[in-house]
């Protein structure tokens, strides 16, 4: 024991070998210990119910789970050398190691926070695969990041940053002027990439263009017209412009002009709004509004109808009308009713026959 004792109090640059023994006891013990905890705190979070702040909760999981074995190591290493007496050089040292492990484990977290914004936000209508410009903003995002770790780190090391940031600035505004007409189409693409104005498979019609879309890029979207050519469109100029998107539409409206003869007698006219009805329910995908008369046309009695396509998305263009047509002609025809047509008799009174001579042939 007294040689043991003599051992511990051996004294090596400043420190006994008992205090190494102690450094490196809390060394094992918080190496052991935090991954643990790490651990323990992330099932809990797991456990918790999902209307417990479930945005919160996904995200700290997320953060914990990409804290670094490293940077654990490095936090157990600076409090265990911390108990040590260290000349001024020496800690100095050990404190920049530190700093630089923690601002790359920030880092980290800040590029996992980045991307579950941008995973939550886009995700949230559509898979991050189907817009290509997401891949453009995650690198943004990315890059923003760790550019401001780099500043935060020279800065905590003594880096006097001022005069670096004043001729980063100056480069990005003379590099923007450069490329202005492609740094708007960029910016454009990553506005539509967050705001999502539409996705791929809508159809969109602005101006007398109509089509598709295909694919959205960095500088250009691209849509597939009715006609079948490519339409290319820059991402800027298109969202100066009035779109009509019909890839969201929950229904689509289509308001017919129908005209009967003349000579339609008035039972007729009454029954034919519940005969439009009828034919309109009897549609797969299709609502009836309404039908009414709307007065005298130069051919006959002008019905106003309106329905709504209620499905869209899984139906053509015109096909609830087709189905609607051939429907109400079906109805039509049981009905005894016919649709008025150029030359179709004009109801008028009936004047009596004009005297005649009573020389007989010769008049």
């Amino acid at each position: 024991m007294p040689a043991l004792h003599d051992l511990a109090s051996r004294a090596y640059f400043g420190n006994s070998v008992g205090r190494y023994a102690e450094a490196l006891l809390i060394f094992v013990v918080l190496l052991t210990v935090l991954p643990f905890v790490r651990l323990a705190l992330s099932r809990r979070l797991h456990r918790l119910k999902p209307d417990q702040s479930p945005t919160a909760i996904e995200l700290t999981i997320r953060l914990l789970d990409h804290t670094t074995r490293l940077f654990i190591v490095a936090v157990s290493a600076y409090l265990a050398l911390k108990t040590l007496e260290l000349r001024p050089r020496a800690d100095h040292v050990i404190d920049l190691l530190i700093t630089i492990a923690f601002w790359v484990q920030a880092a980290m977290w800040g590029m996992q926070a980045a991307r579950f914004v941008i995973d939550r936000r886009i995700g949230s209508r559509a898979r991050a695969e189907d817009l290509p410009t997401t891949a453009i903003l995650r690198f943004m995002s990315l890059l923003l990041v760790w550019a401001l770790a780099v500043l935060m780190l020279l800065a905590n090391l003594g880096v006097n940053i001022t005069a670096l940031v004043t001729s980063l600035g100056i480069g990005g505004v003379a590099f923007a002027l450069a490329i202005q007409s492609v740094l708007s189409d960029i910016l454009a693409s990553l506005a539509i990439a967050w705001d999502k104005p539409f996705l791929l498979g809508d159809e969109l019609h602005f101006g007398d263009v109509n089509g598709t879309v295909e694919h959205i890029g960095i500088k250009s979207t691209r849509l597939r017209s009715i006609d079948g050519e490519q339409i290319i469109i820059g991402n800027s100029q298109l969202l100066t412009l009035q779109i009509r998107n019909f890839g969201r539409a929950r229904e689509l409206r289509t308001t017919l002009t129908l005209t009967l003869a003349f000579d339609t007698p008035p039972p007729a006219l009454r029954d034919f709004p519940a005969l439009v009805e009828r034919a309109v329910r009897a549609l797969p995908a299709a609502r009836f509004d309404h039908c009414w008369l709307r007065g005298l046309g130069a051919s006959g009695f002008d019905f106003e109808v309106s329905l709504f396509d209620t499905a869209p998305a899984q139906t053509r263009p015109l096909q609830v009308q087709q189905q609607f047509t051939i429907q109400l002609l079906e109805e039509l025809q049981r009905a005894g009713m016919g649709f008025a047509s150029p030359g179709s008799p004009v109801l008028a009174r009936a004047h009596p026959p004009a005297a005649t001579d009573k020389a007989g042939p010769a008049a």
